[in-house]
């Protein structure tokens, strides 16, 4: 089964670094909303409420901080001749394909994290919604030449008006 998920290409991963991001955002996140629950459920119904949400939220911060690992090292892309290949996923995995010539545009795009840590994402927009593709993580100068890749193969490969 894992074979479907793993056609003949040369797989390229996300740096290891991302994953410190994931697990930055997650626990930004994460804490933030359990403290401001916490201390609502705490103030308008029972301390004791609160100290559940708090133990219930401290467990799912440090899996989603753990998670952040696995999930950086289970996602990958792949350029082929005729199309990009994106993989991902952990439980659900899912492989994307999309053929250079369906291309419509290439973003890059990197928020005050992002850039903080050095890093910028690639989104692919196509005709359908259902084939956009997105790699996150990617350091910029990769994701600038990417960028640049993509789109020369998109103009290479573009259908004819």
């Amino acid at each position: 089964m894992n074979d479907l998920f793993t056609p003949t290409a040369d797989w390229q991963r996300l740096p290891s670094r991302y994953a410190r991001v994931r697990r930055l955002g997650a626990l930004v996140s994460n804490l933030t909303v359990t403290i401001v629950v916490g201390v609502g459920v705490g103030l308008l119904v029972d301390w004791r409420w609160a100290v559940a949400i708090a133990v219930a939220g401290l467990g799912w911060t440090g899996w989603r901080i753990v998670r952040a690992g696995r999930w950086v090292r289970a996602f990958g892309y792949a350029e082929r001749d005729e199309d990009l290949l994106i993989t991902h996923g952990l439980w659900n995995r899912q492989l994307t394909a999309i053929p250079y010539g369906r291309m419509l545009s290439v973003n890059v795009e990197s928020g005050p994290v992002d850039r903080a840590w050095g890093l910028a994402r690639v989104e692919l927009v196509t005709a359908s919604v259902q084939s956009a593709g997105r790699i996150p993580g990617l350091p910029q100068a990769e994701a600038a030449a990417l960028r640049d890749r993509l789109i020369a193969a998109g103009e290479a490969q573009a259908l004819p008006l």
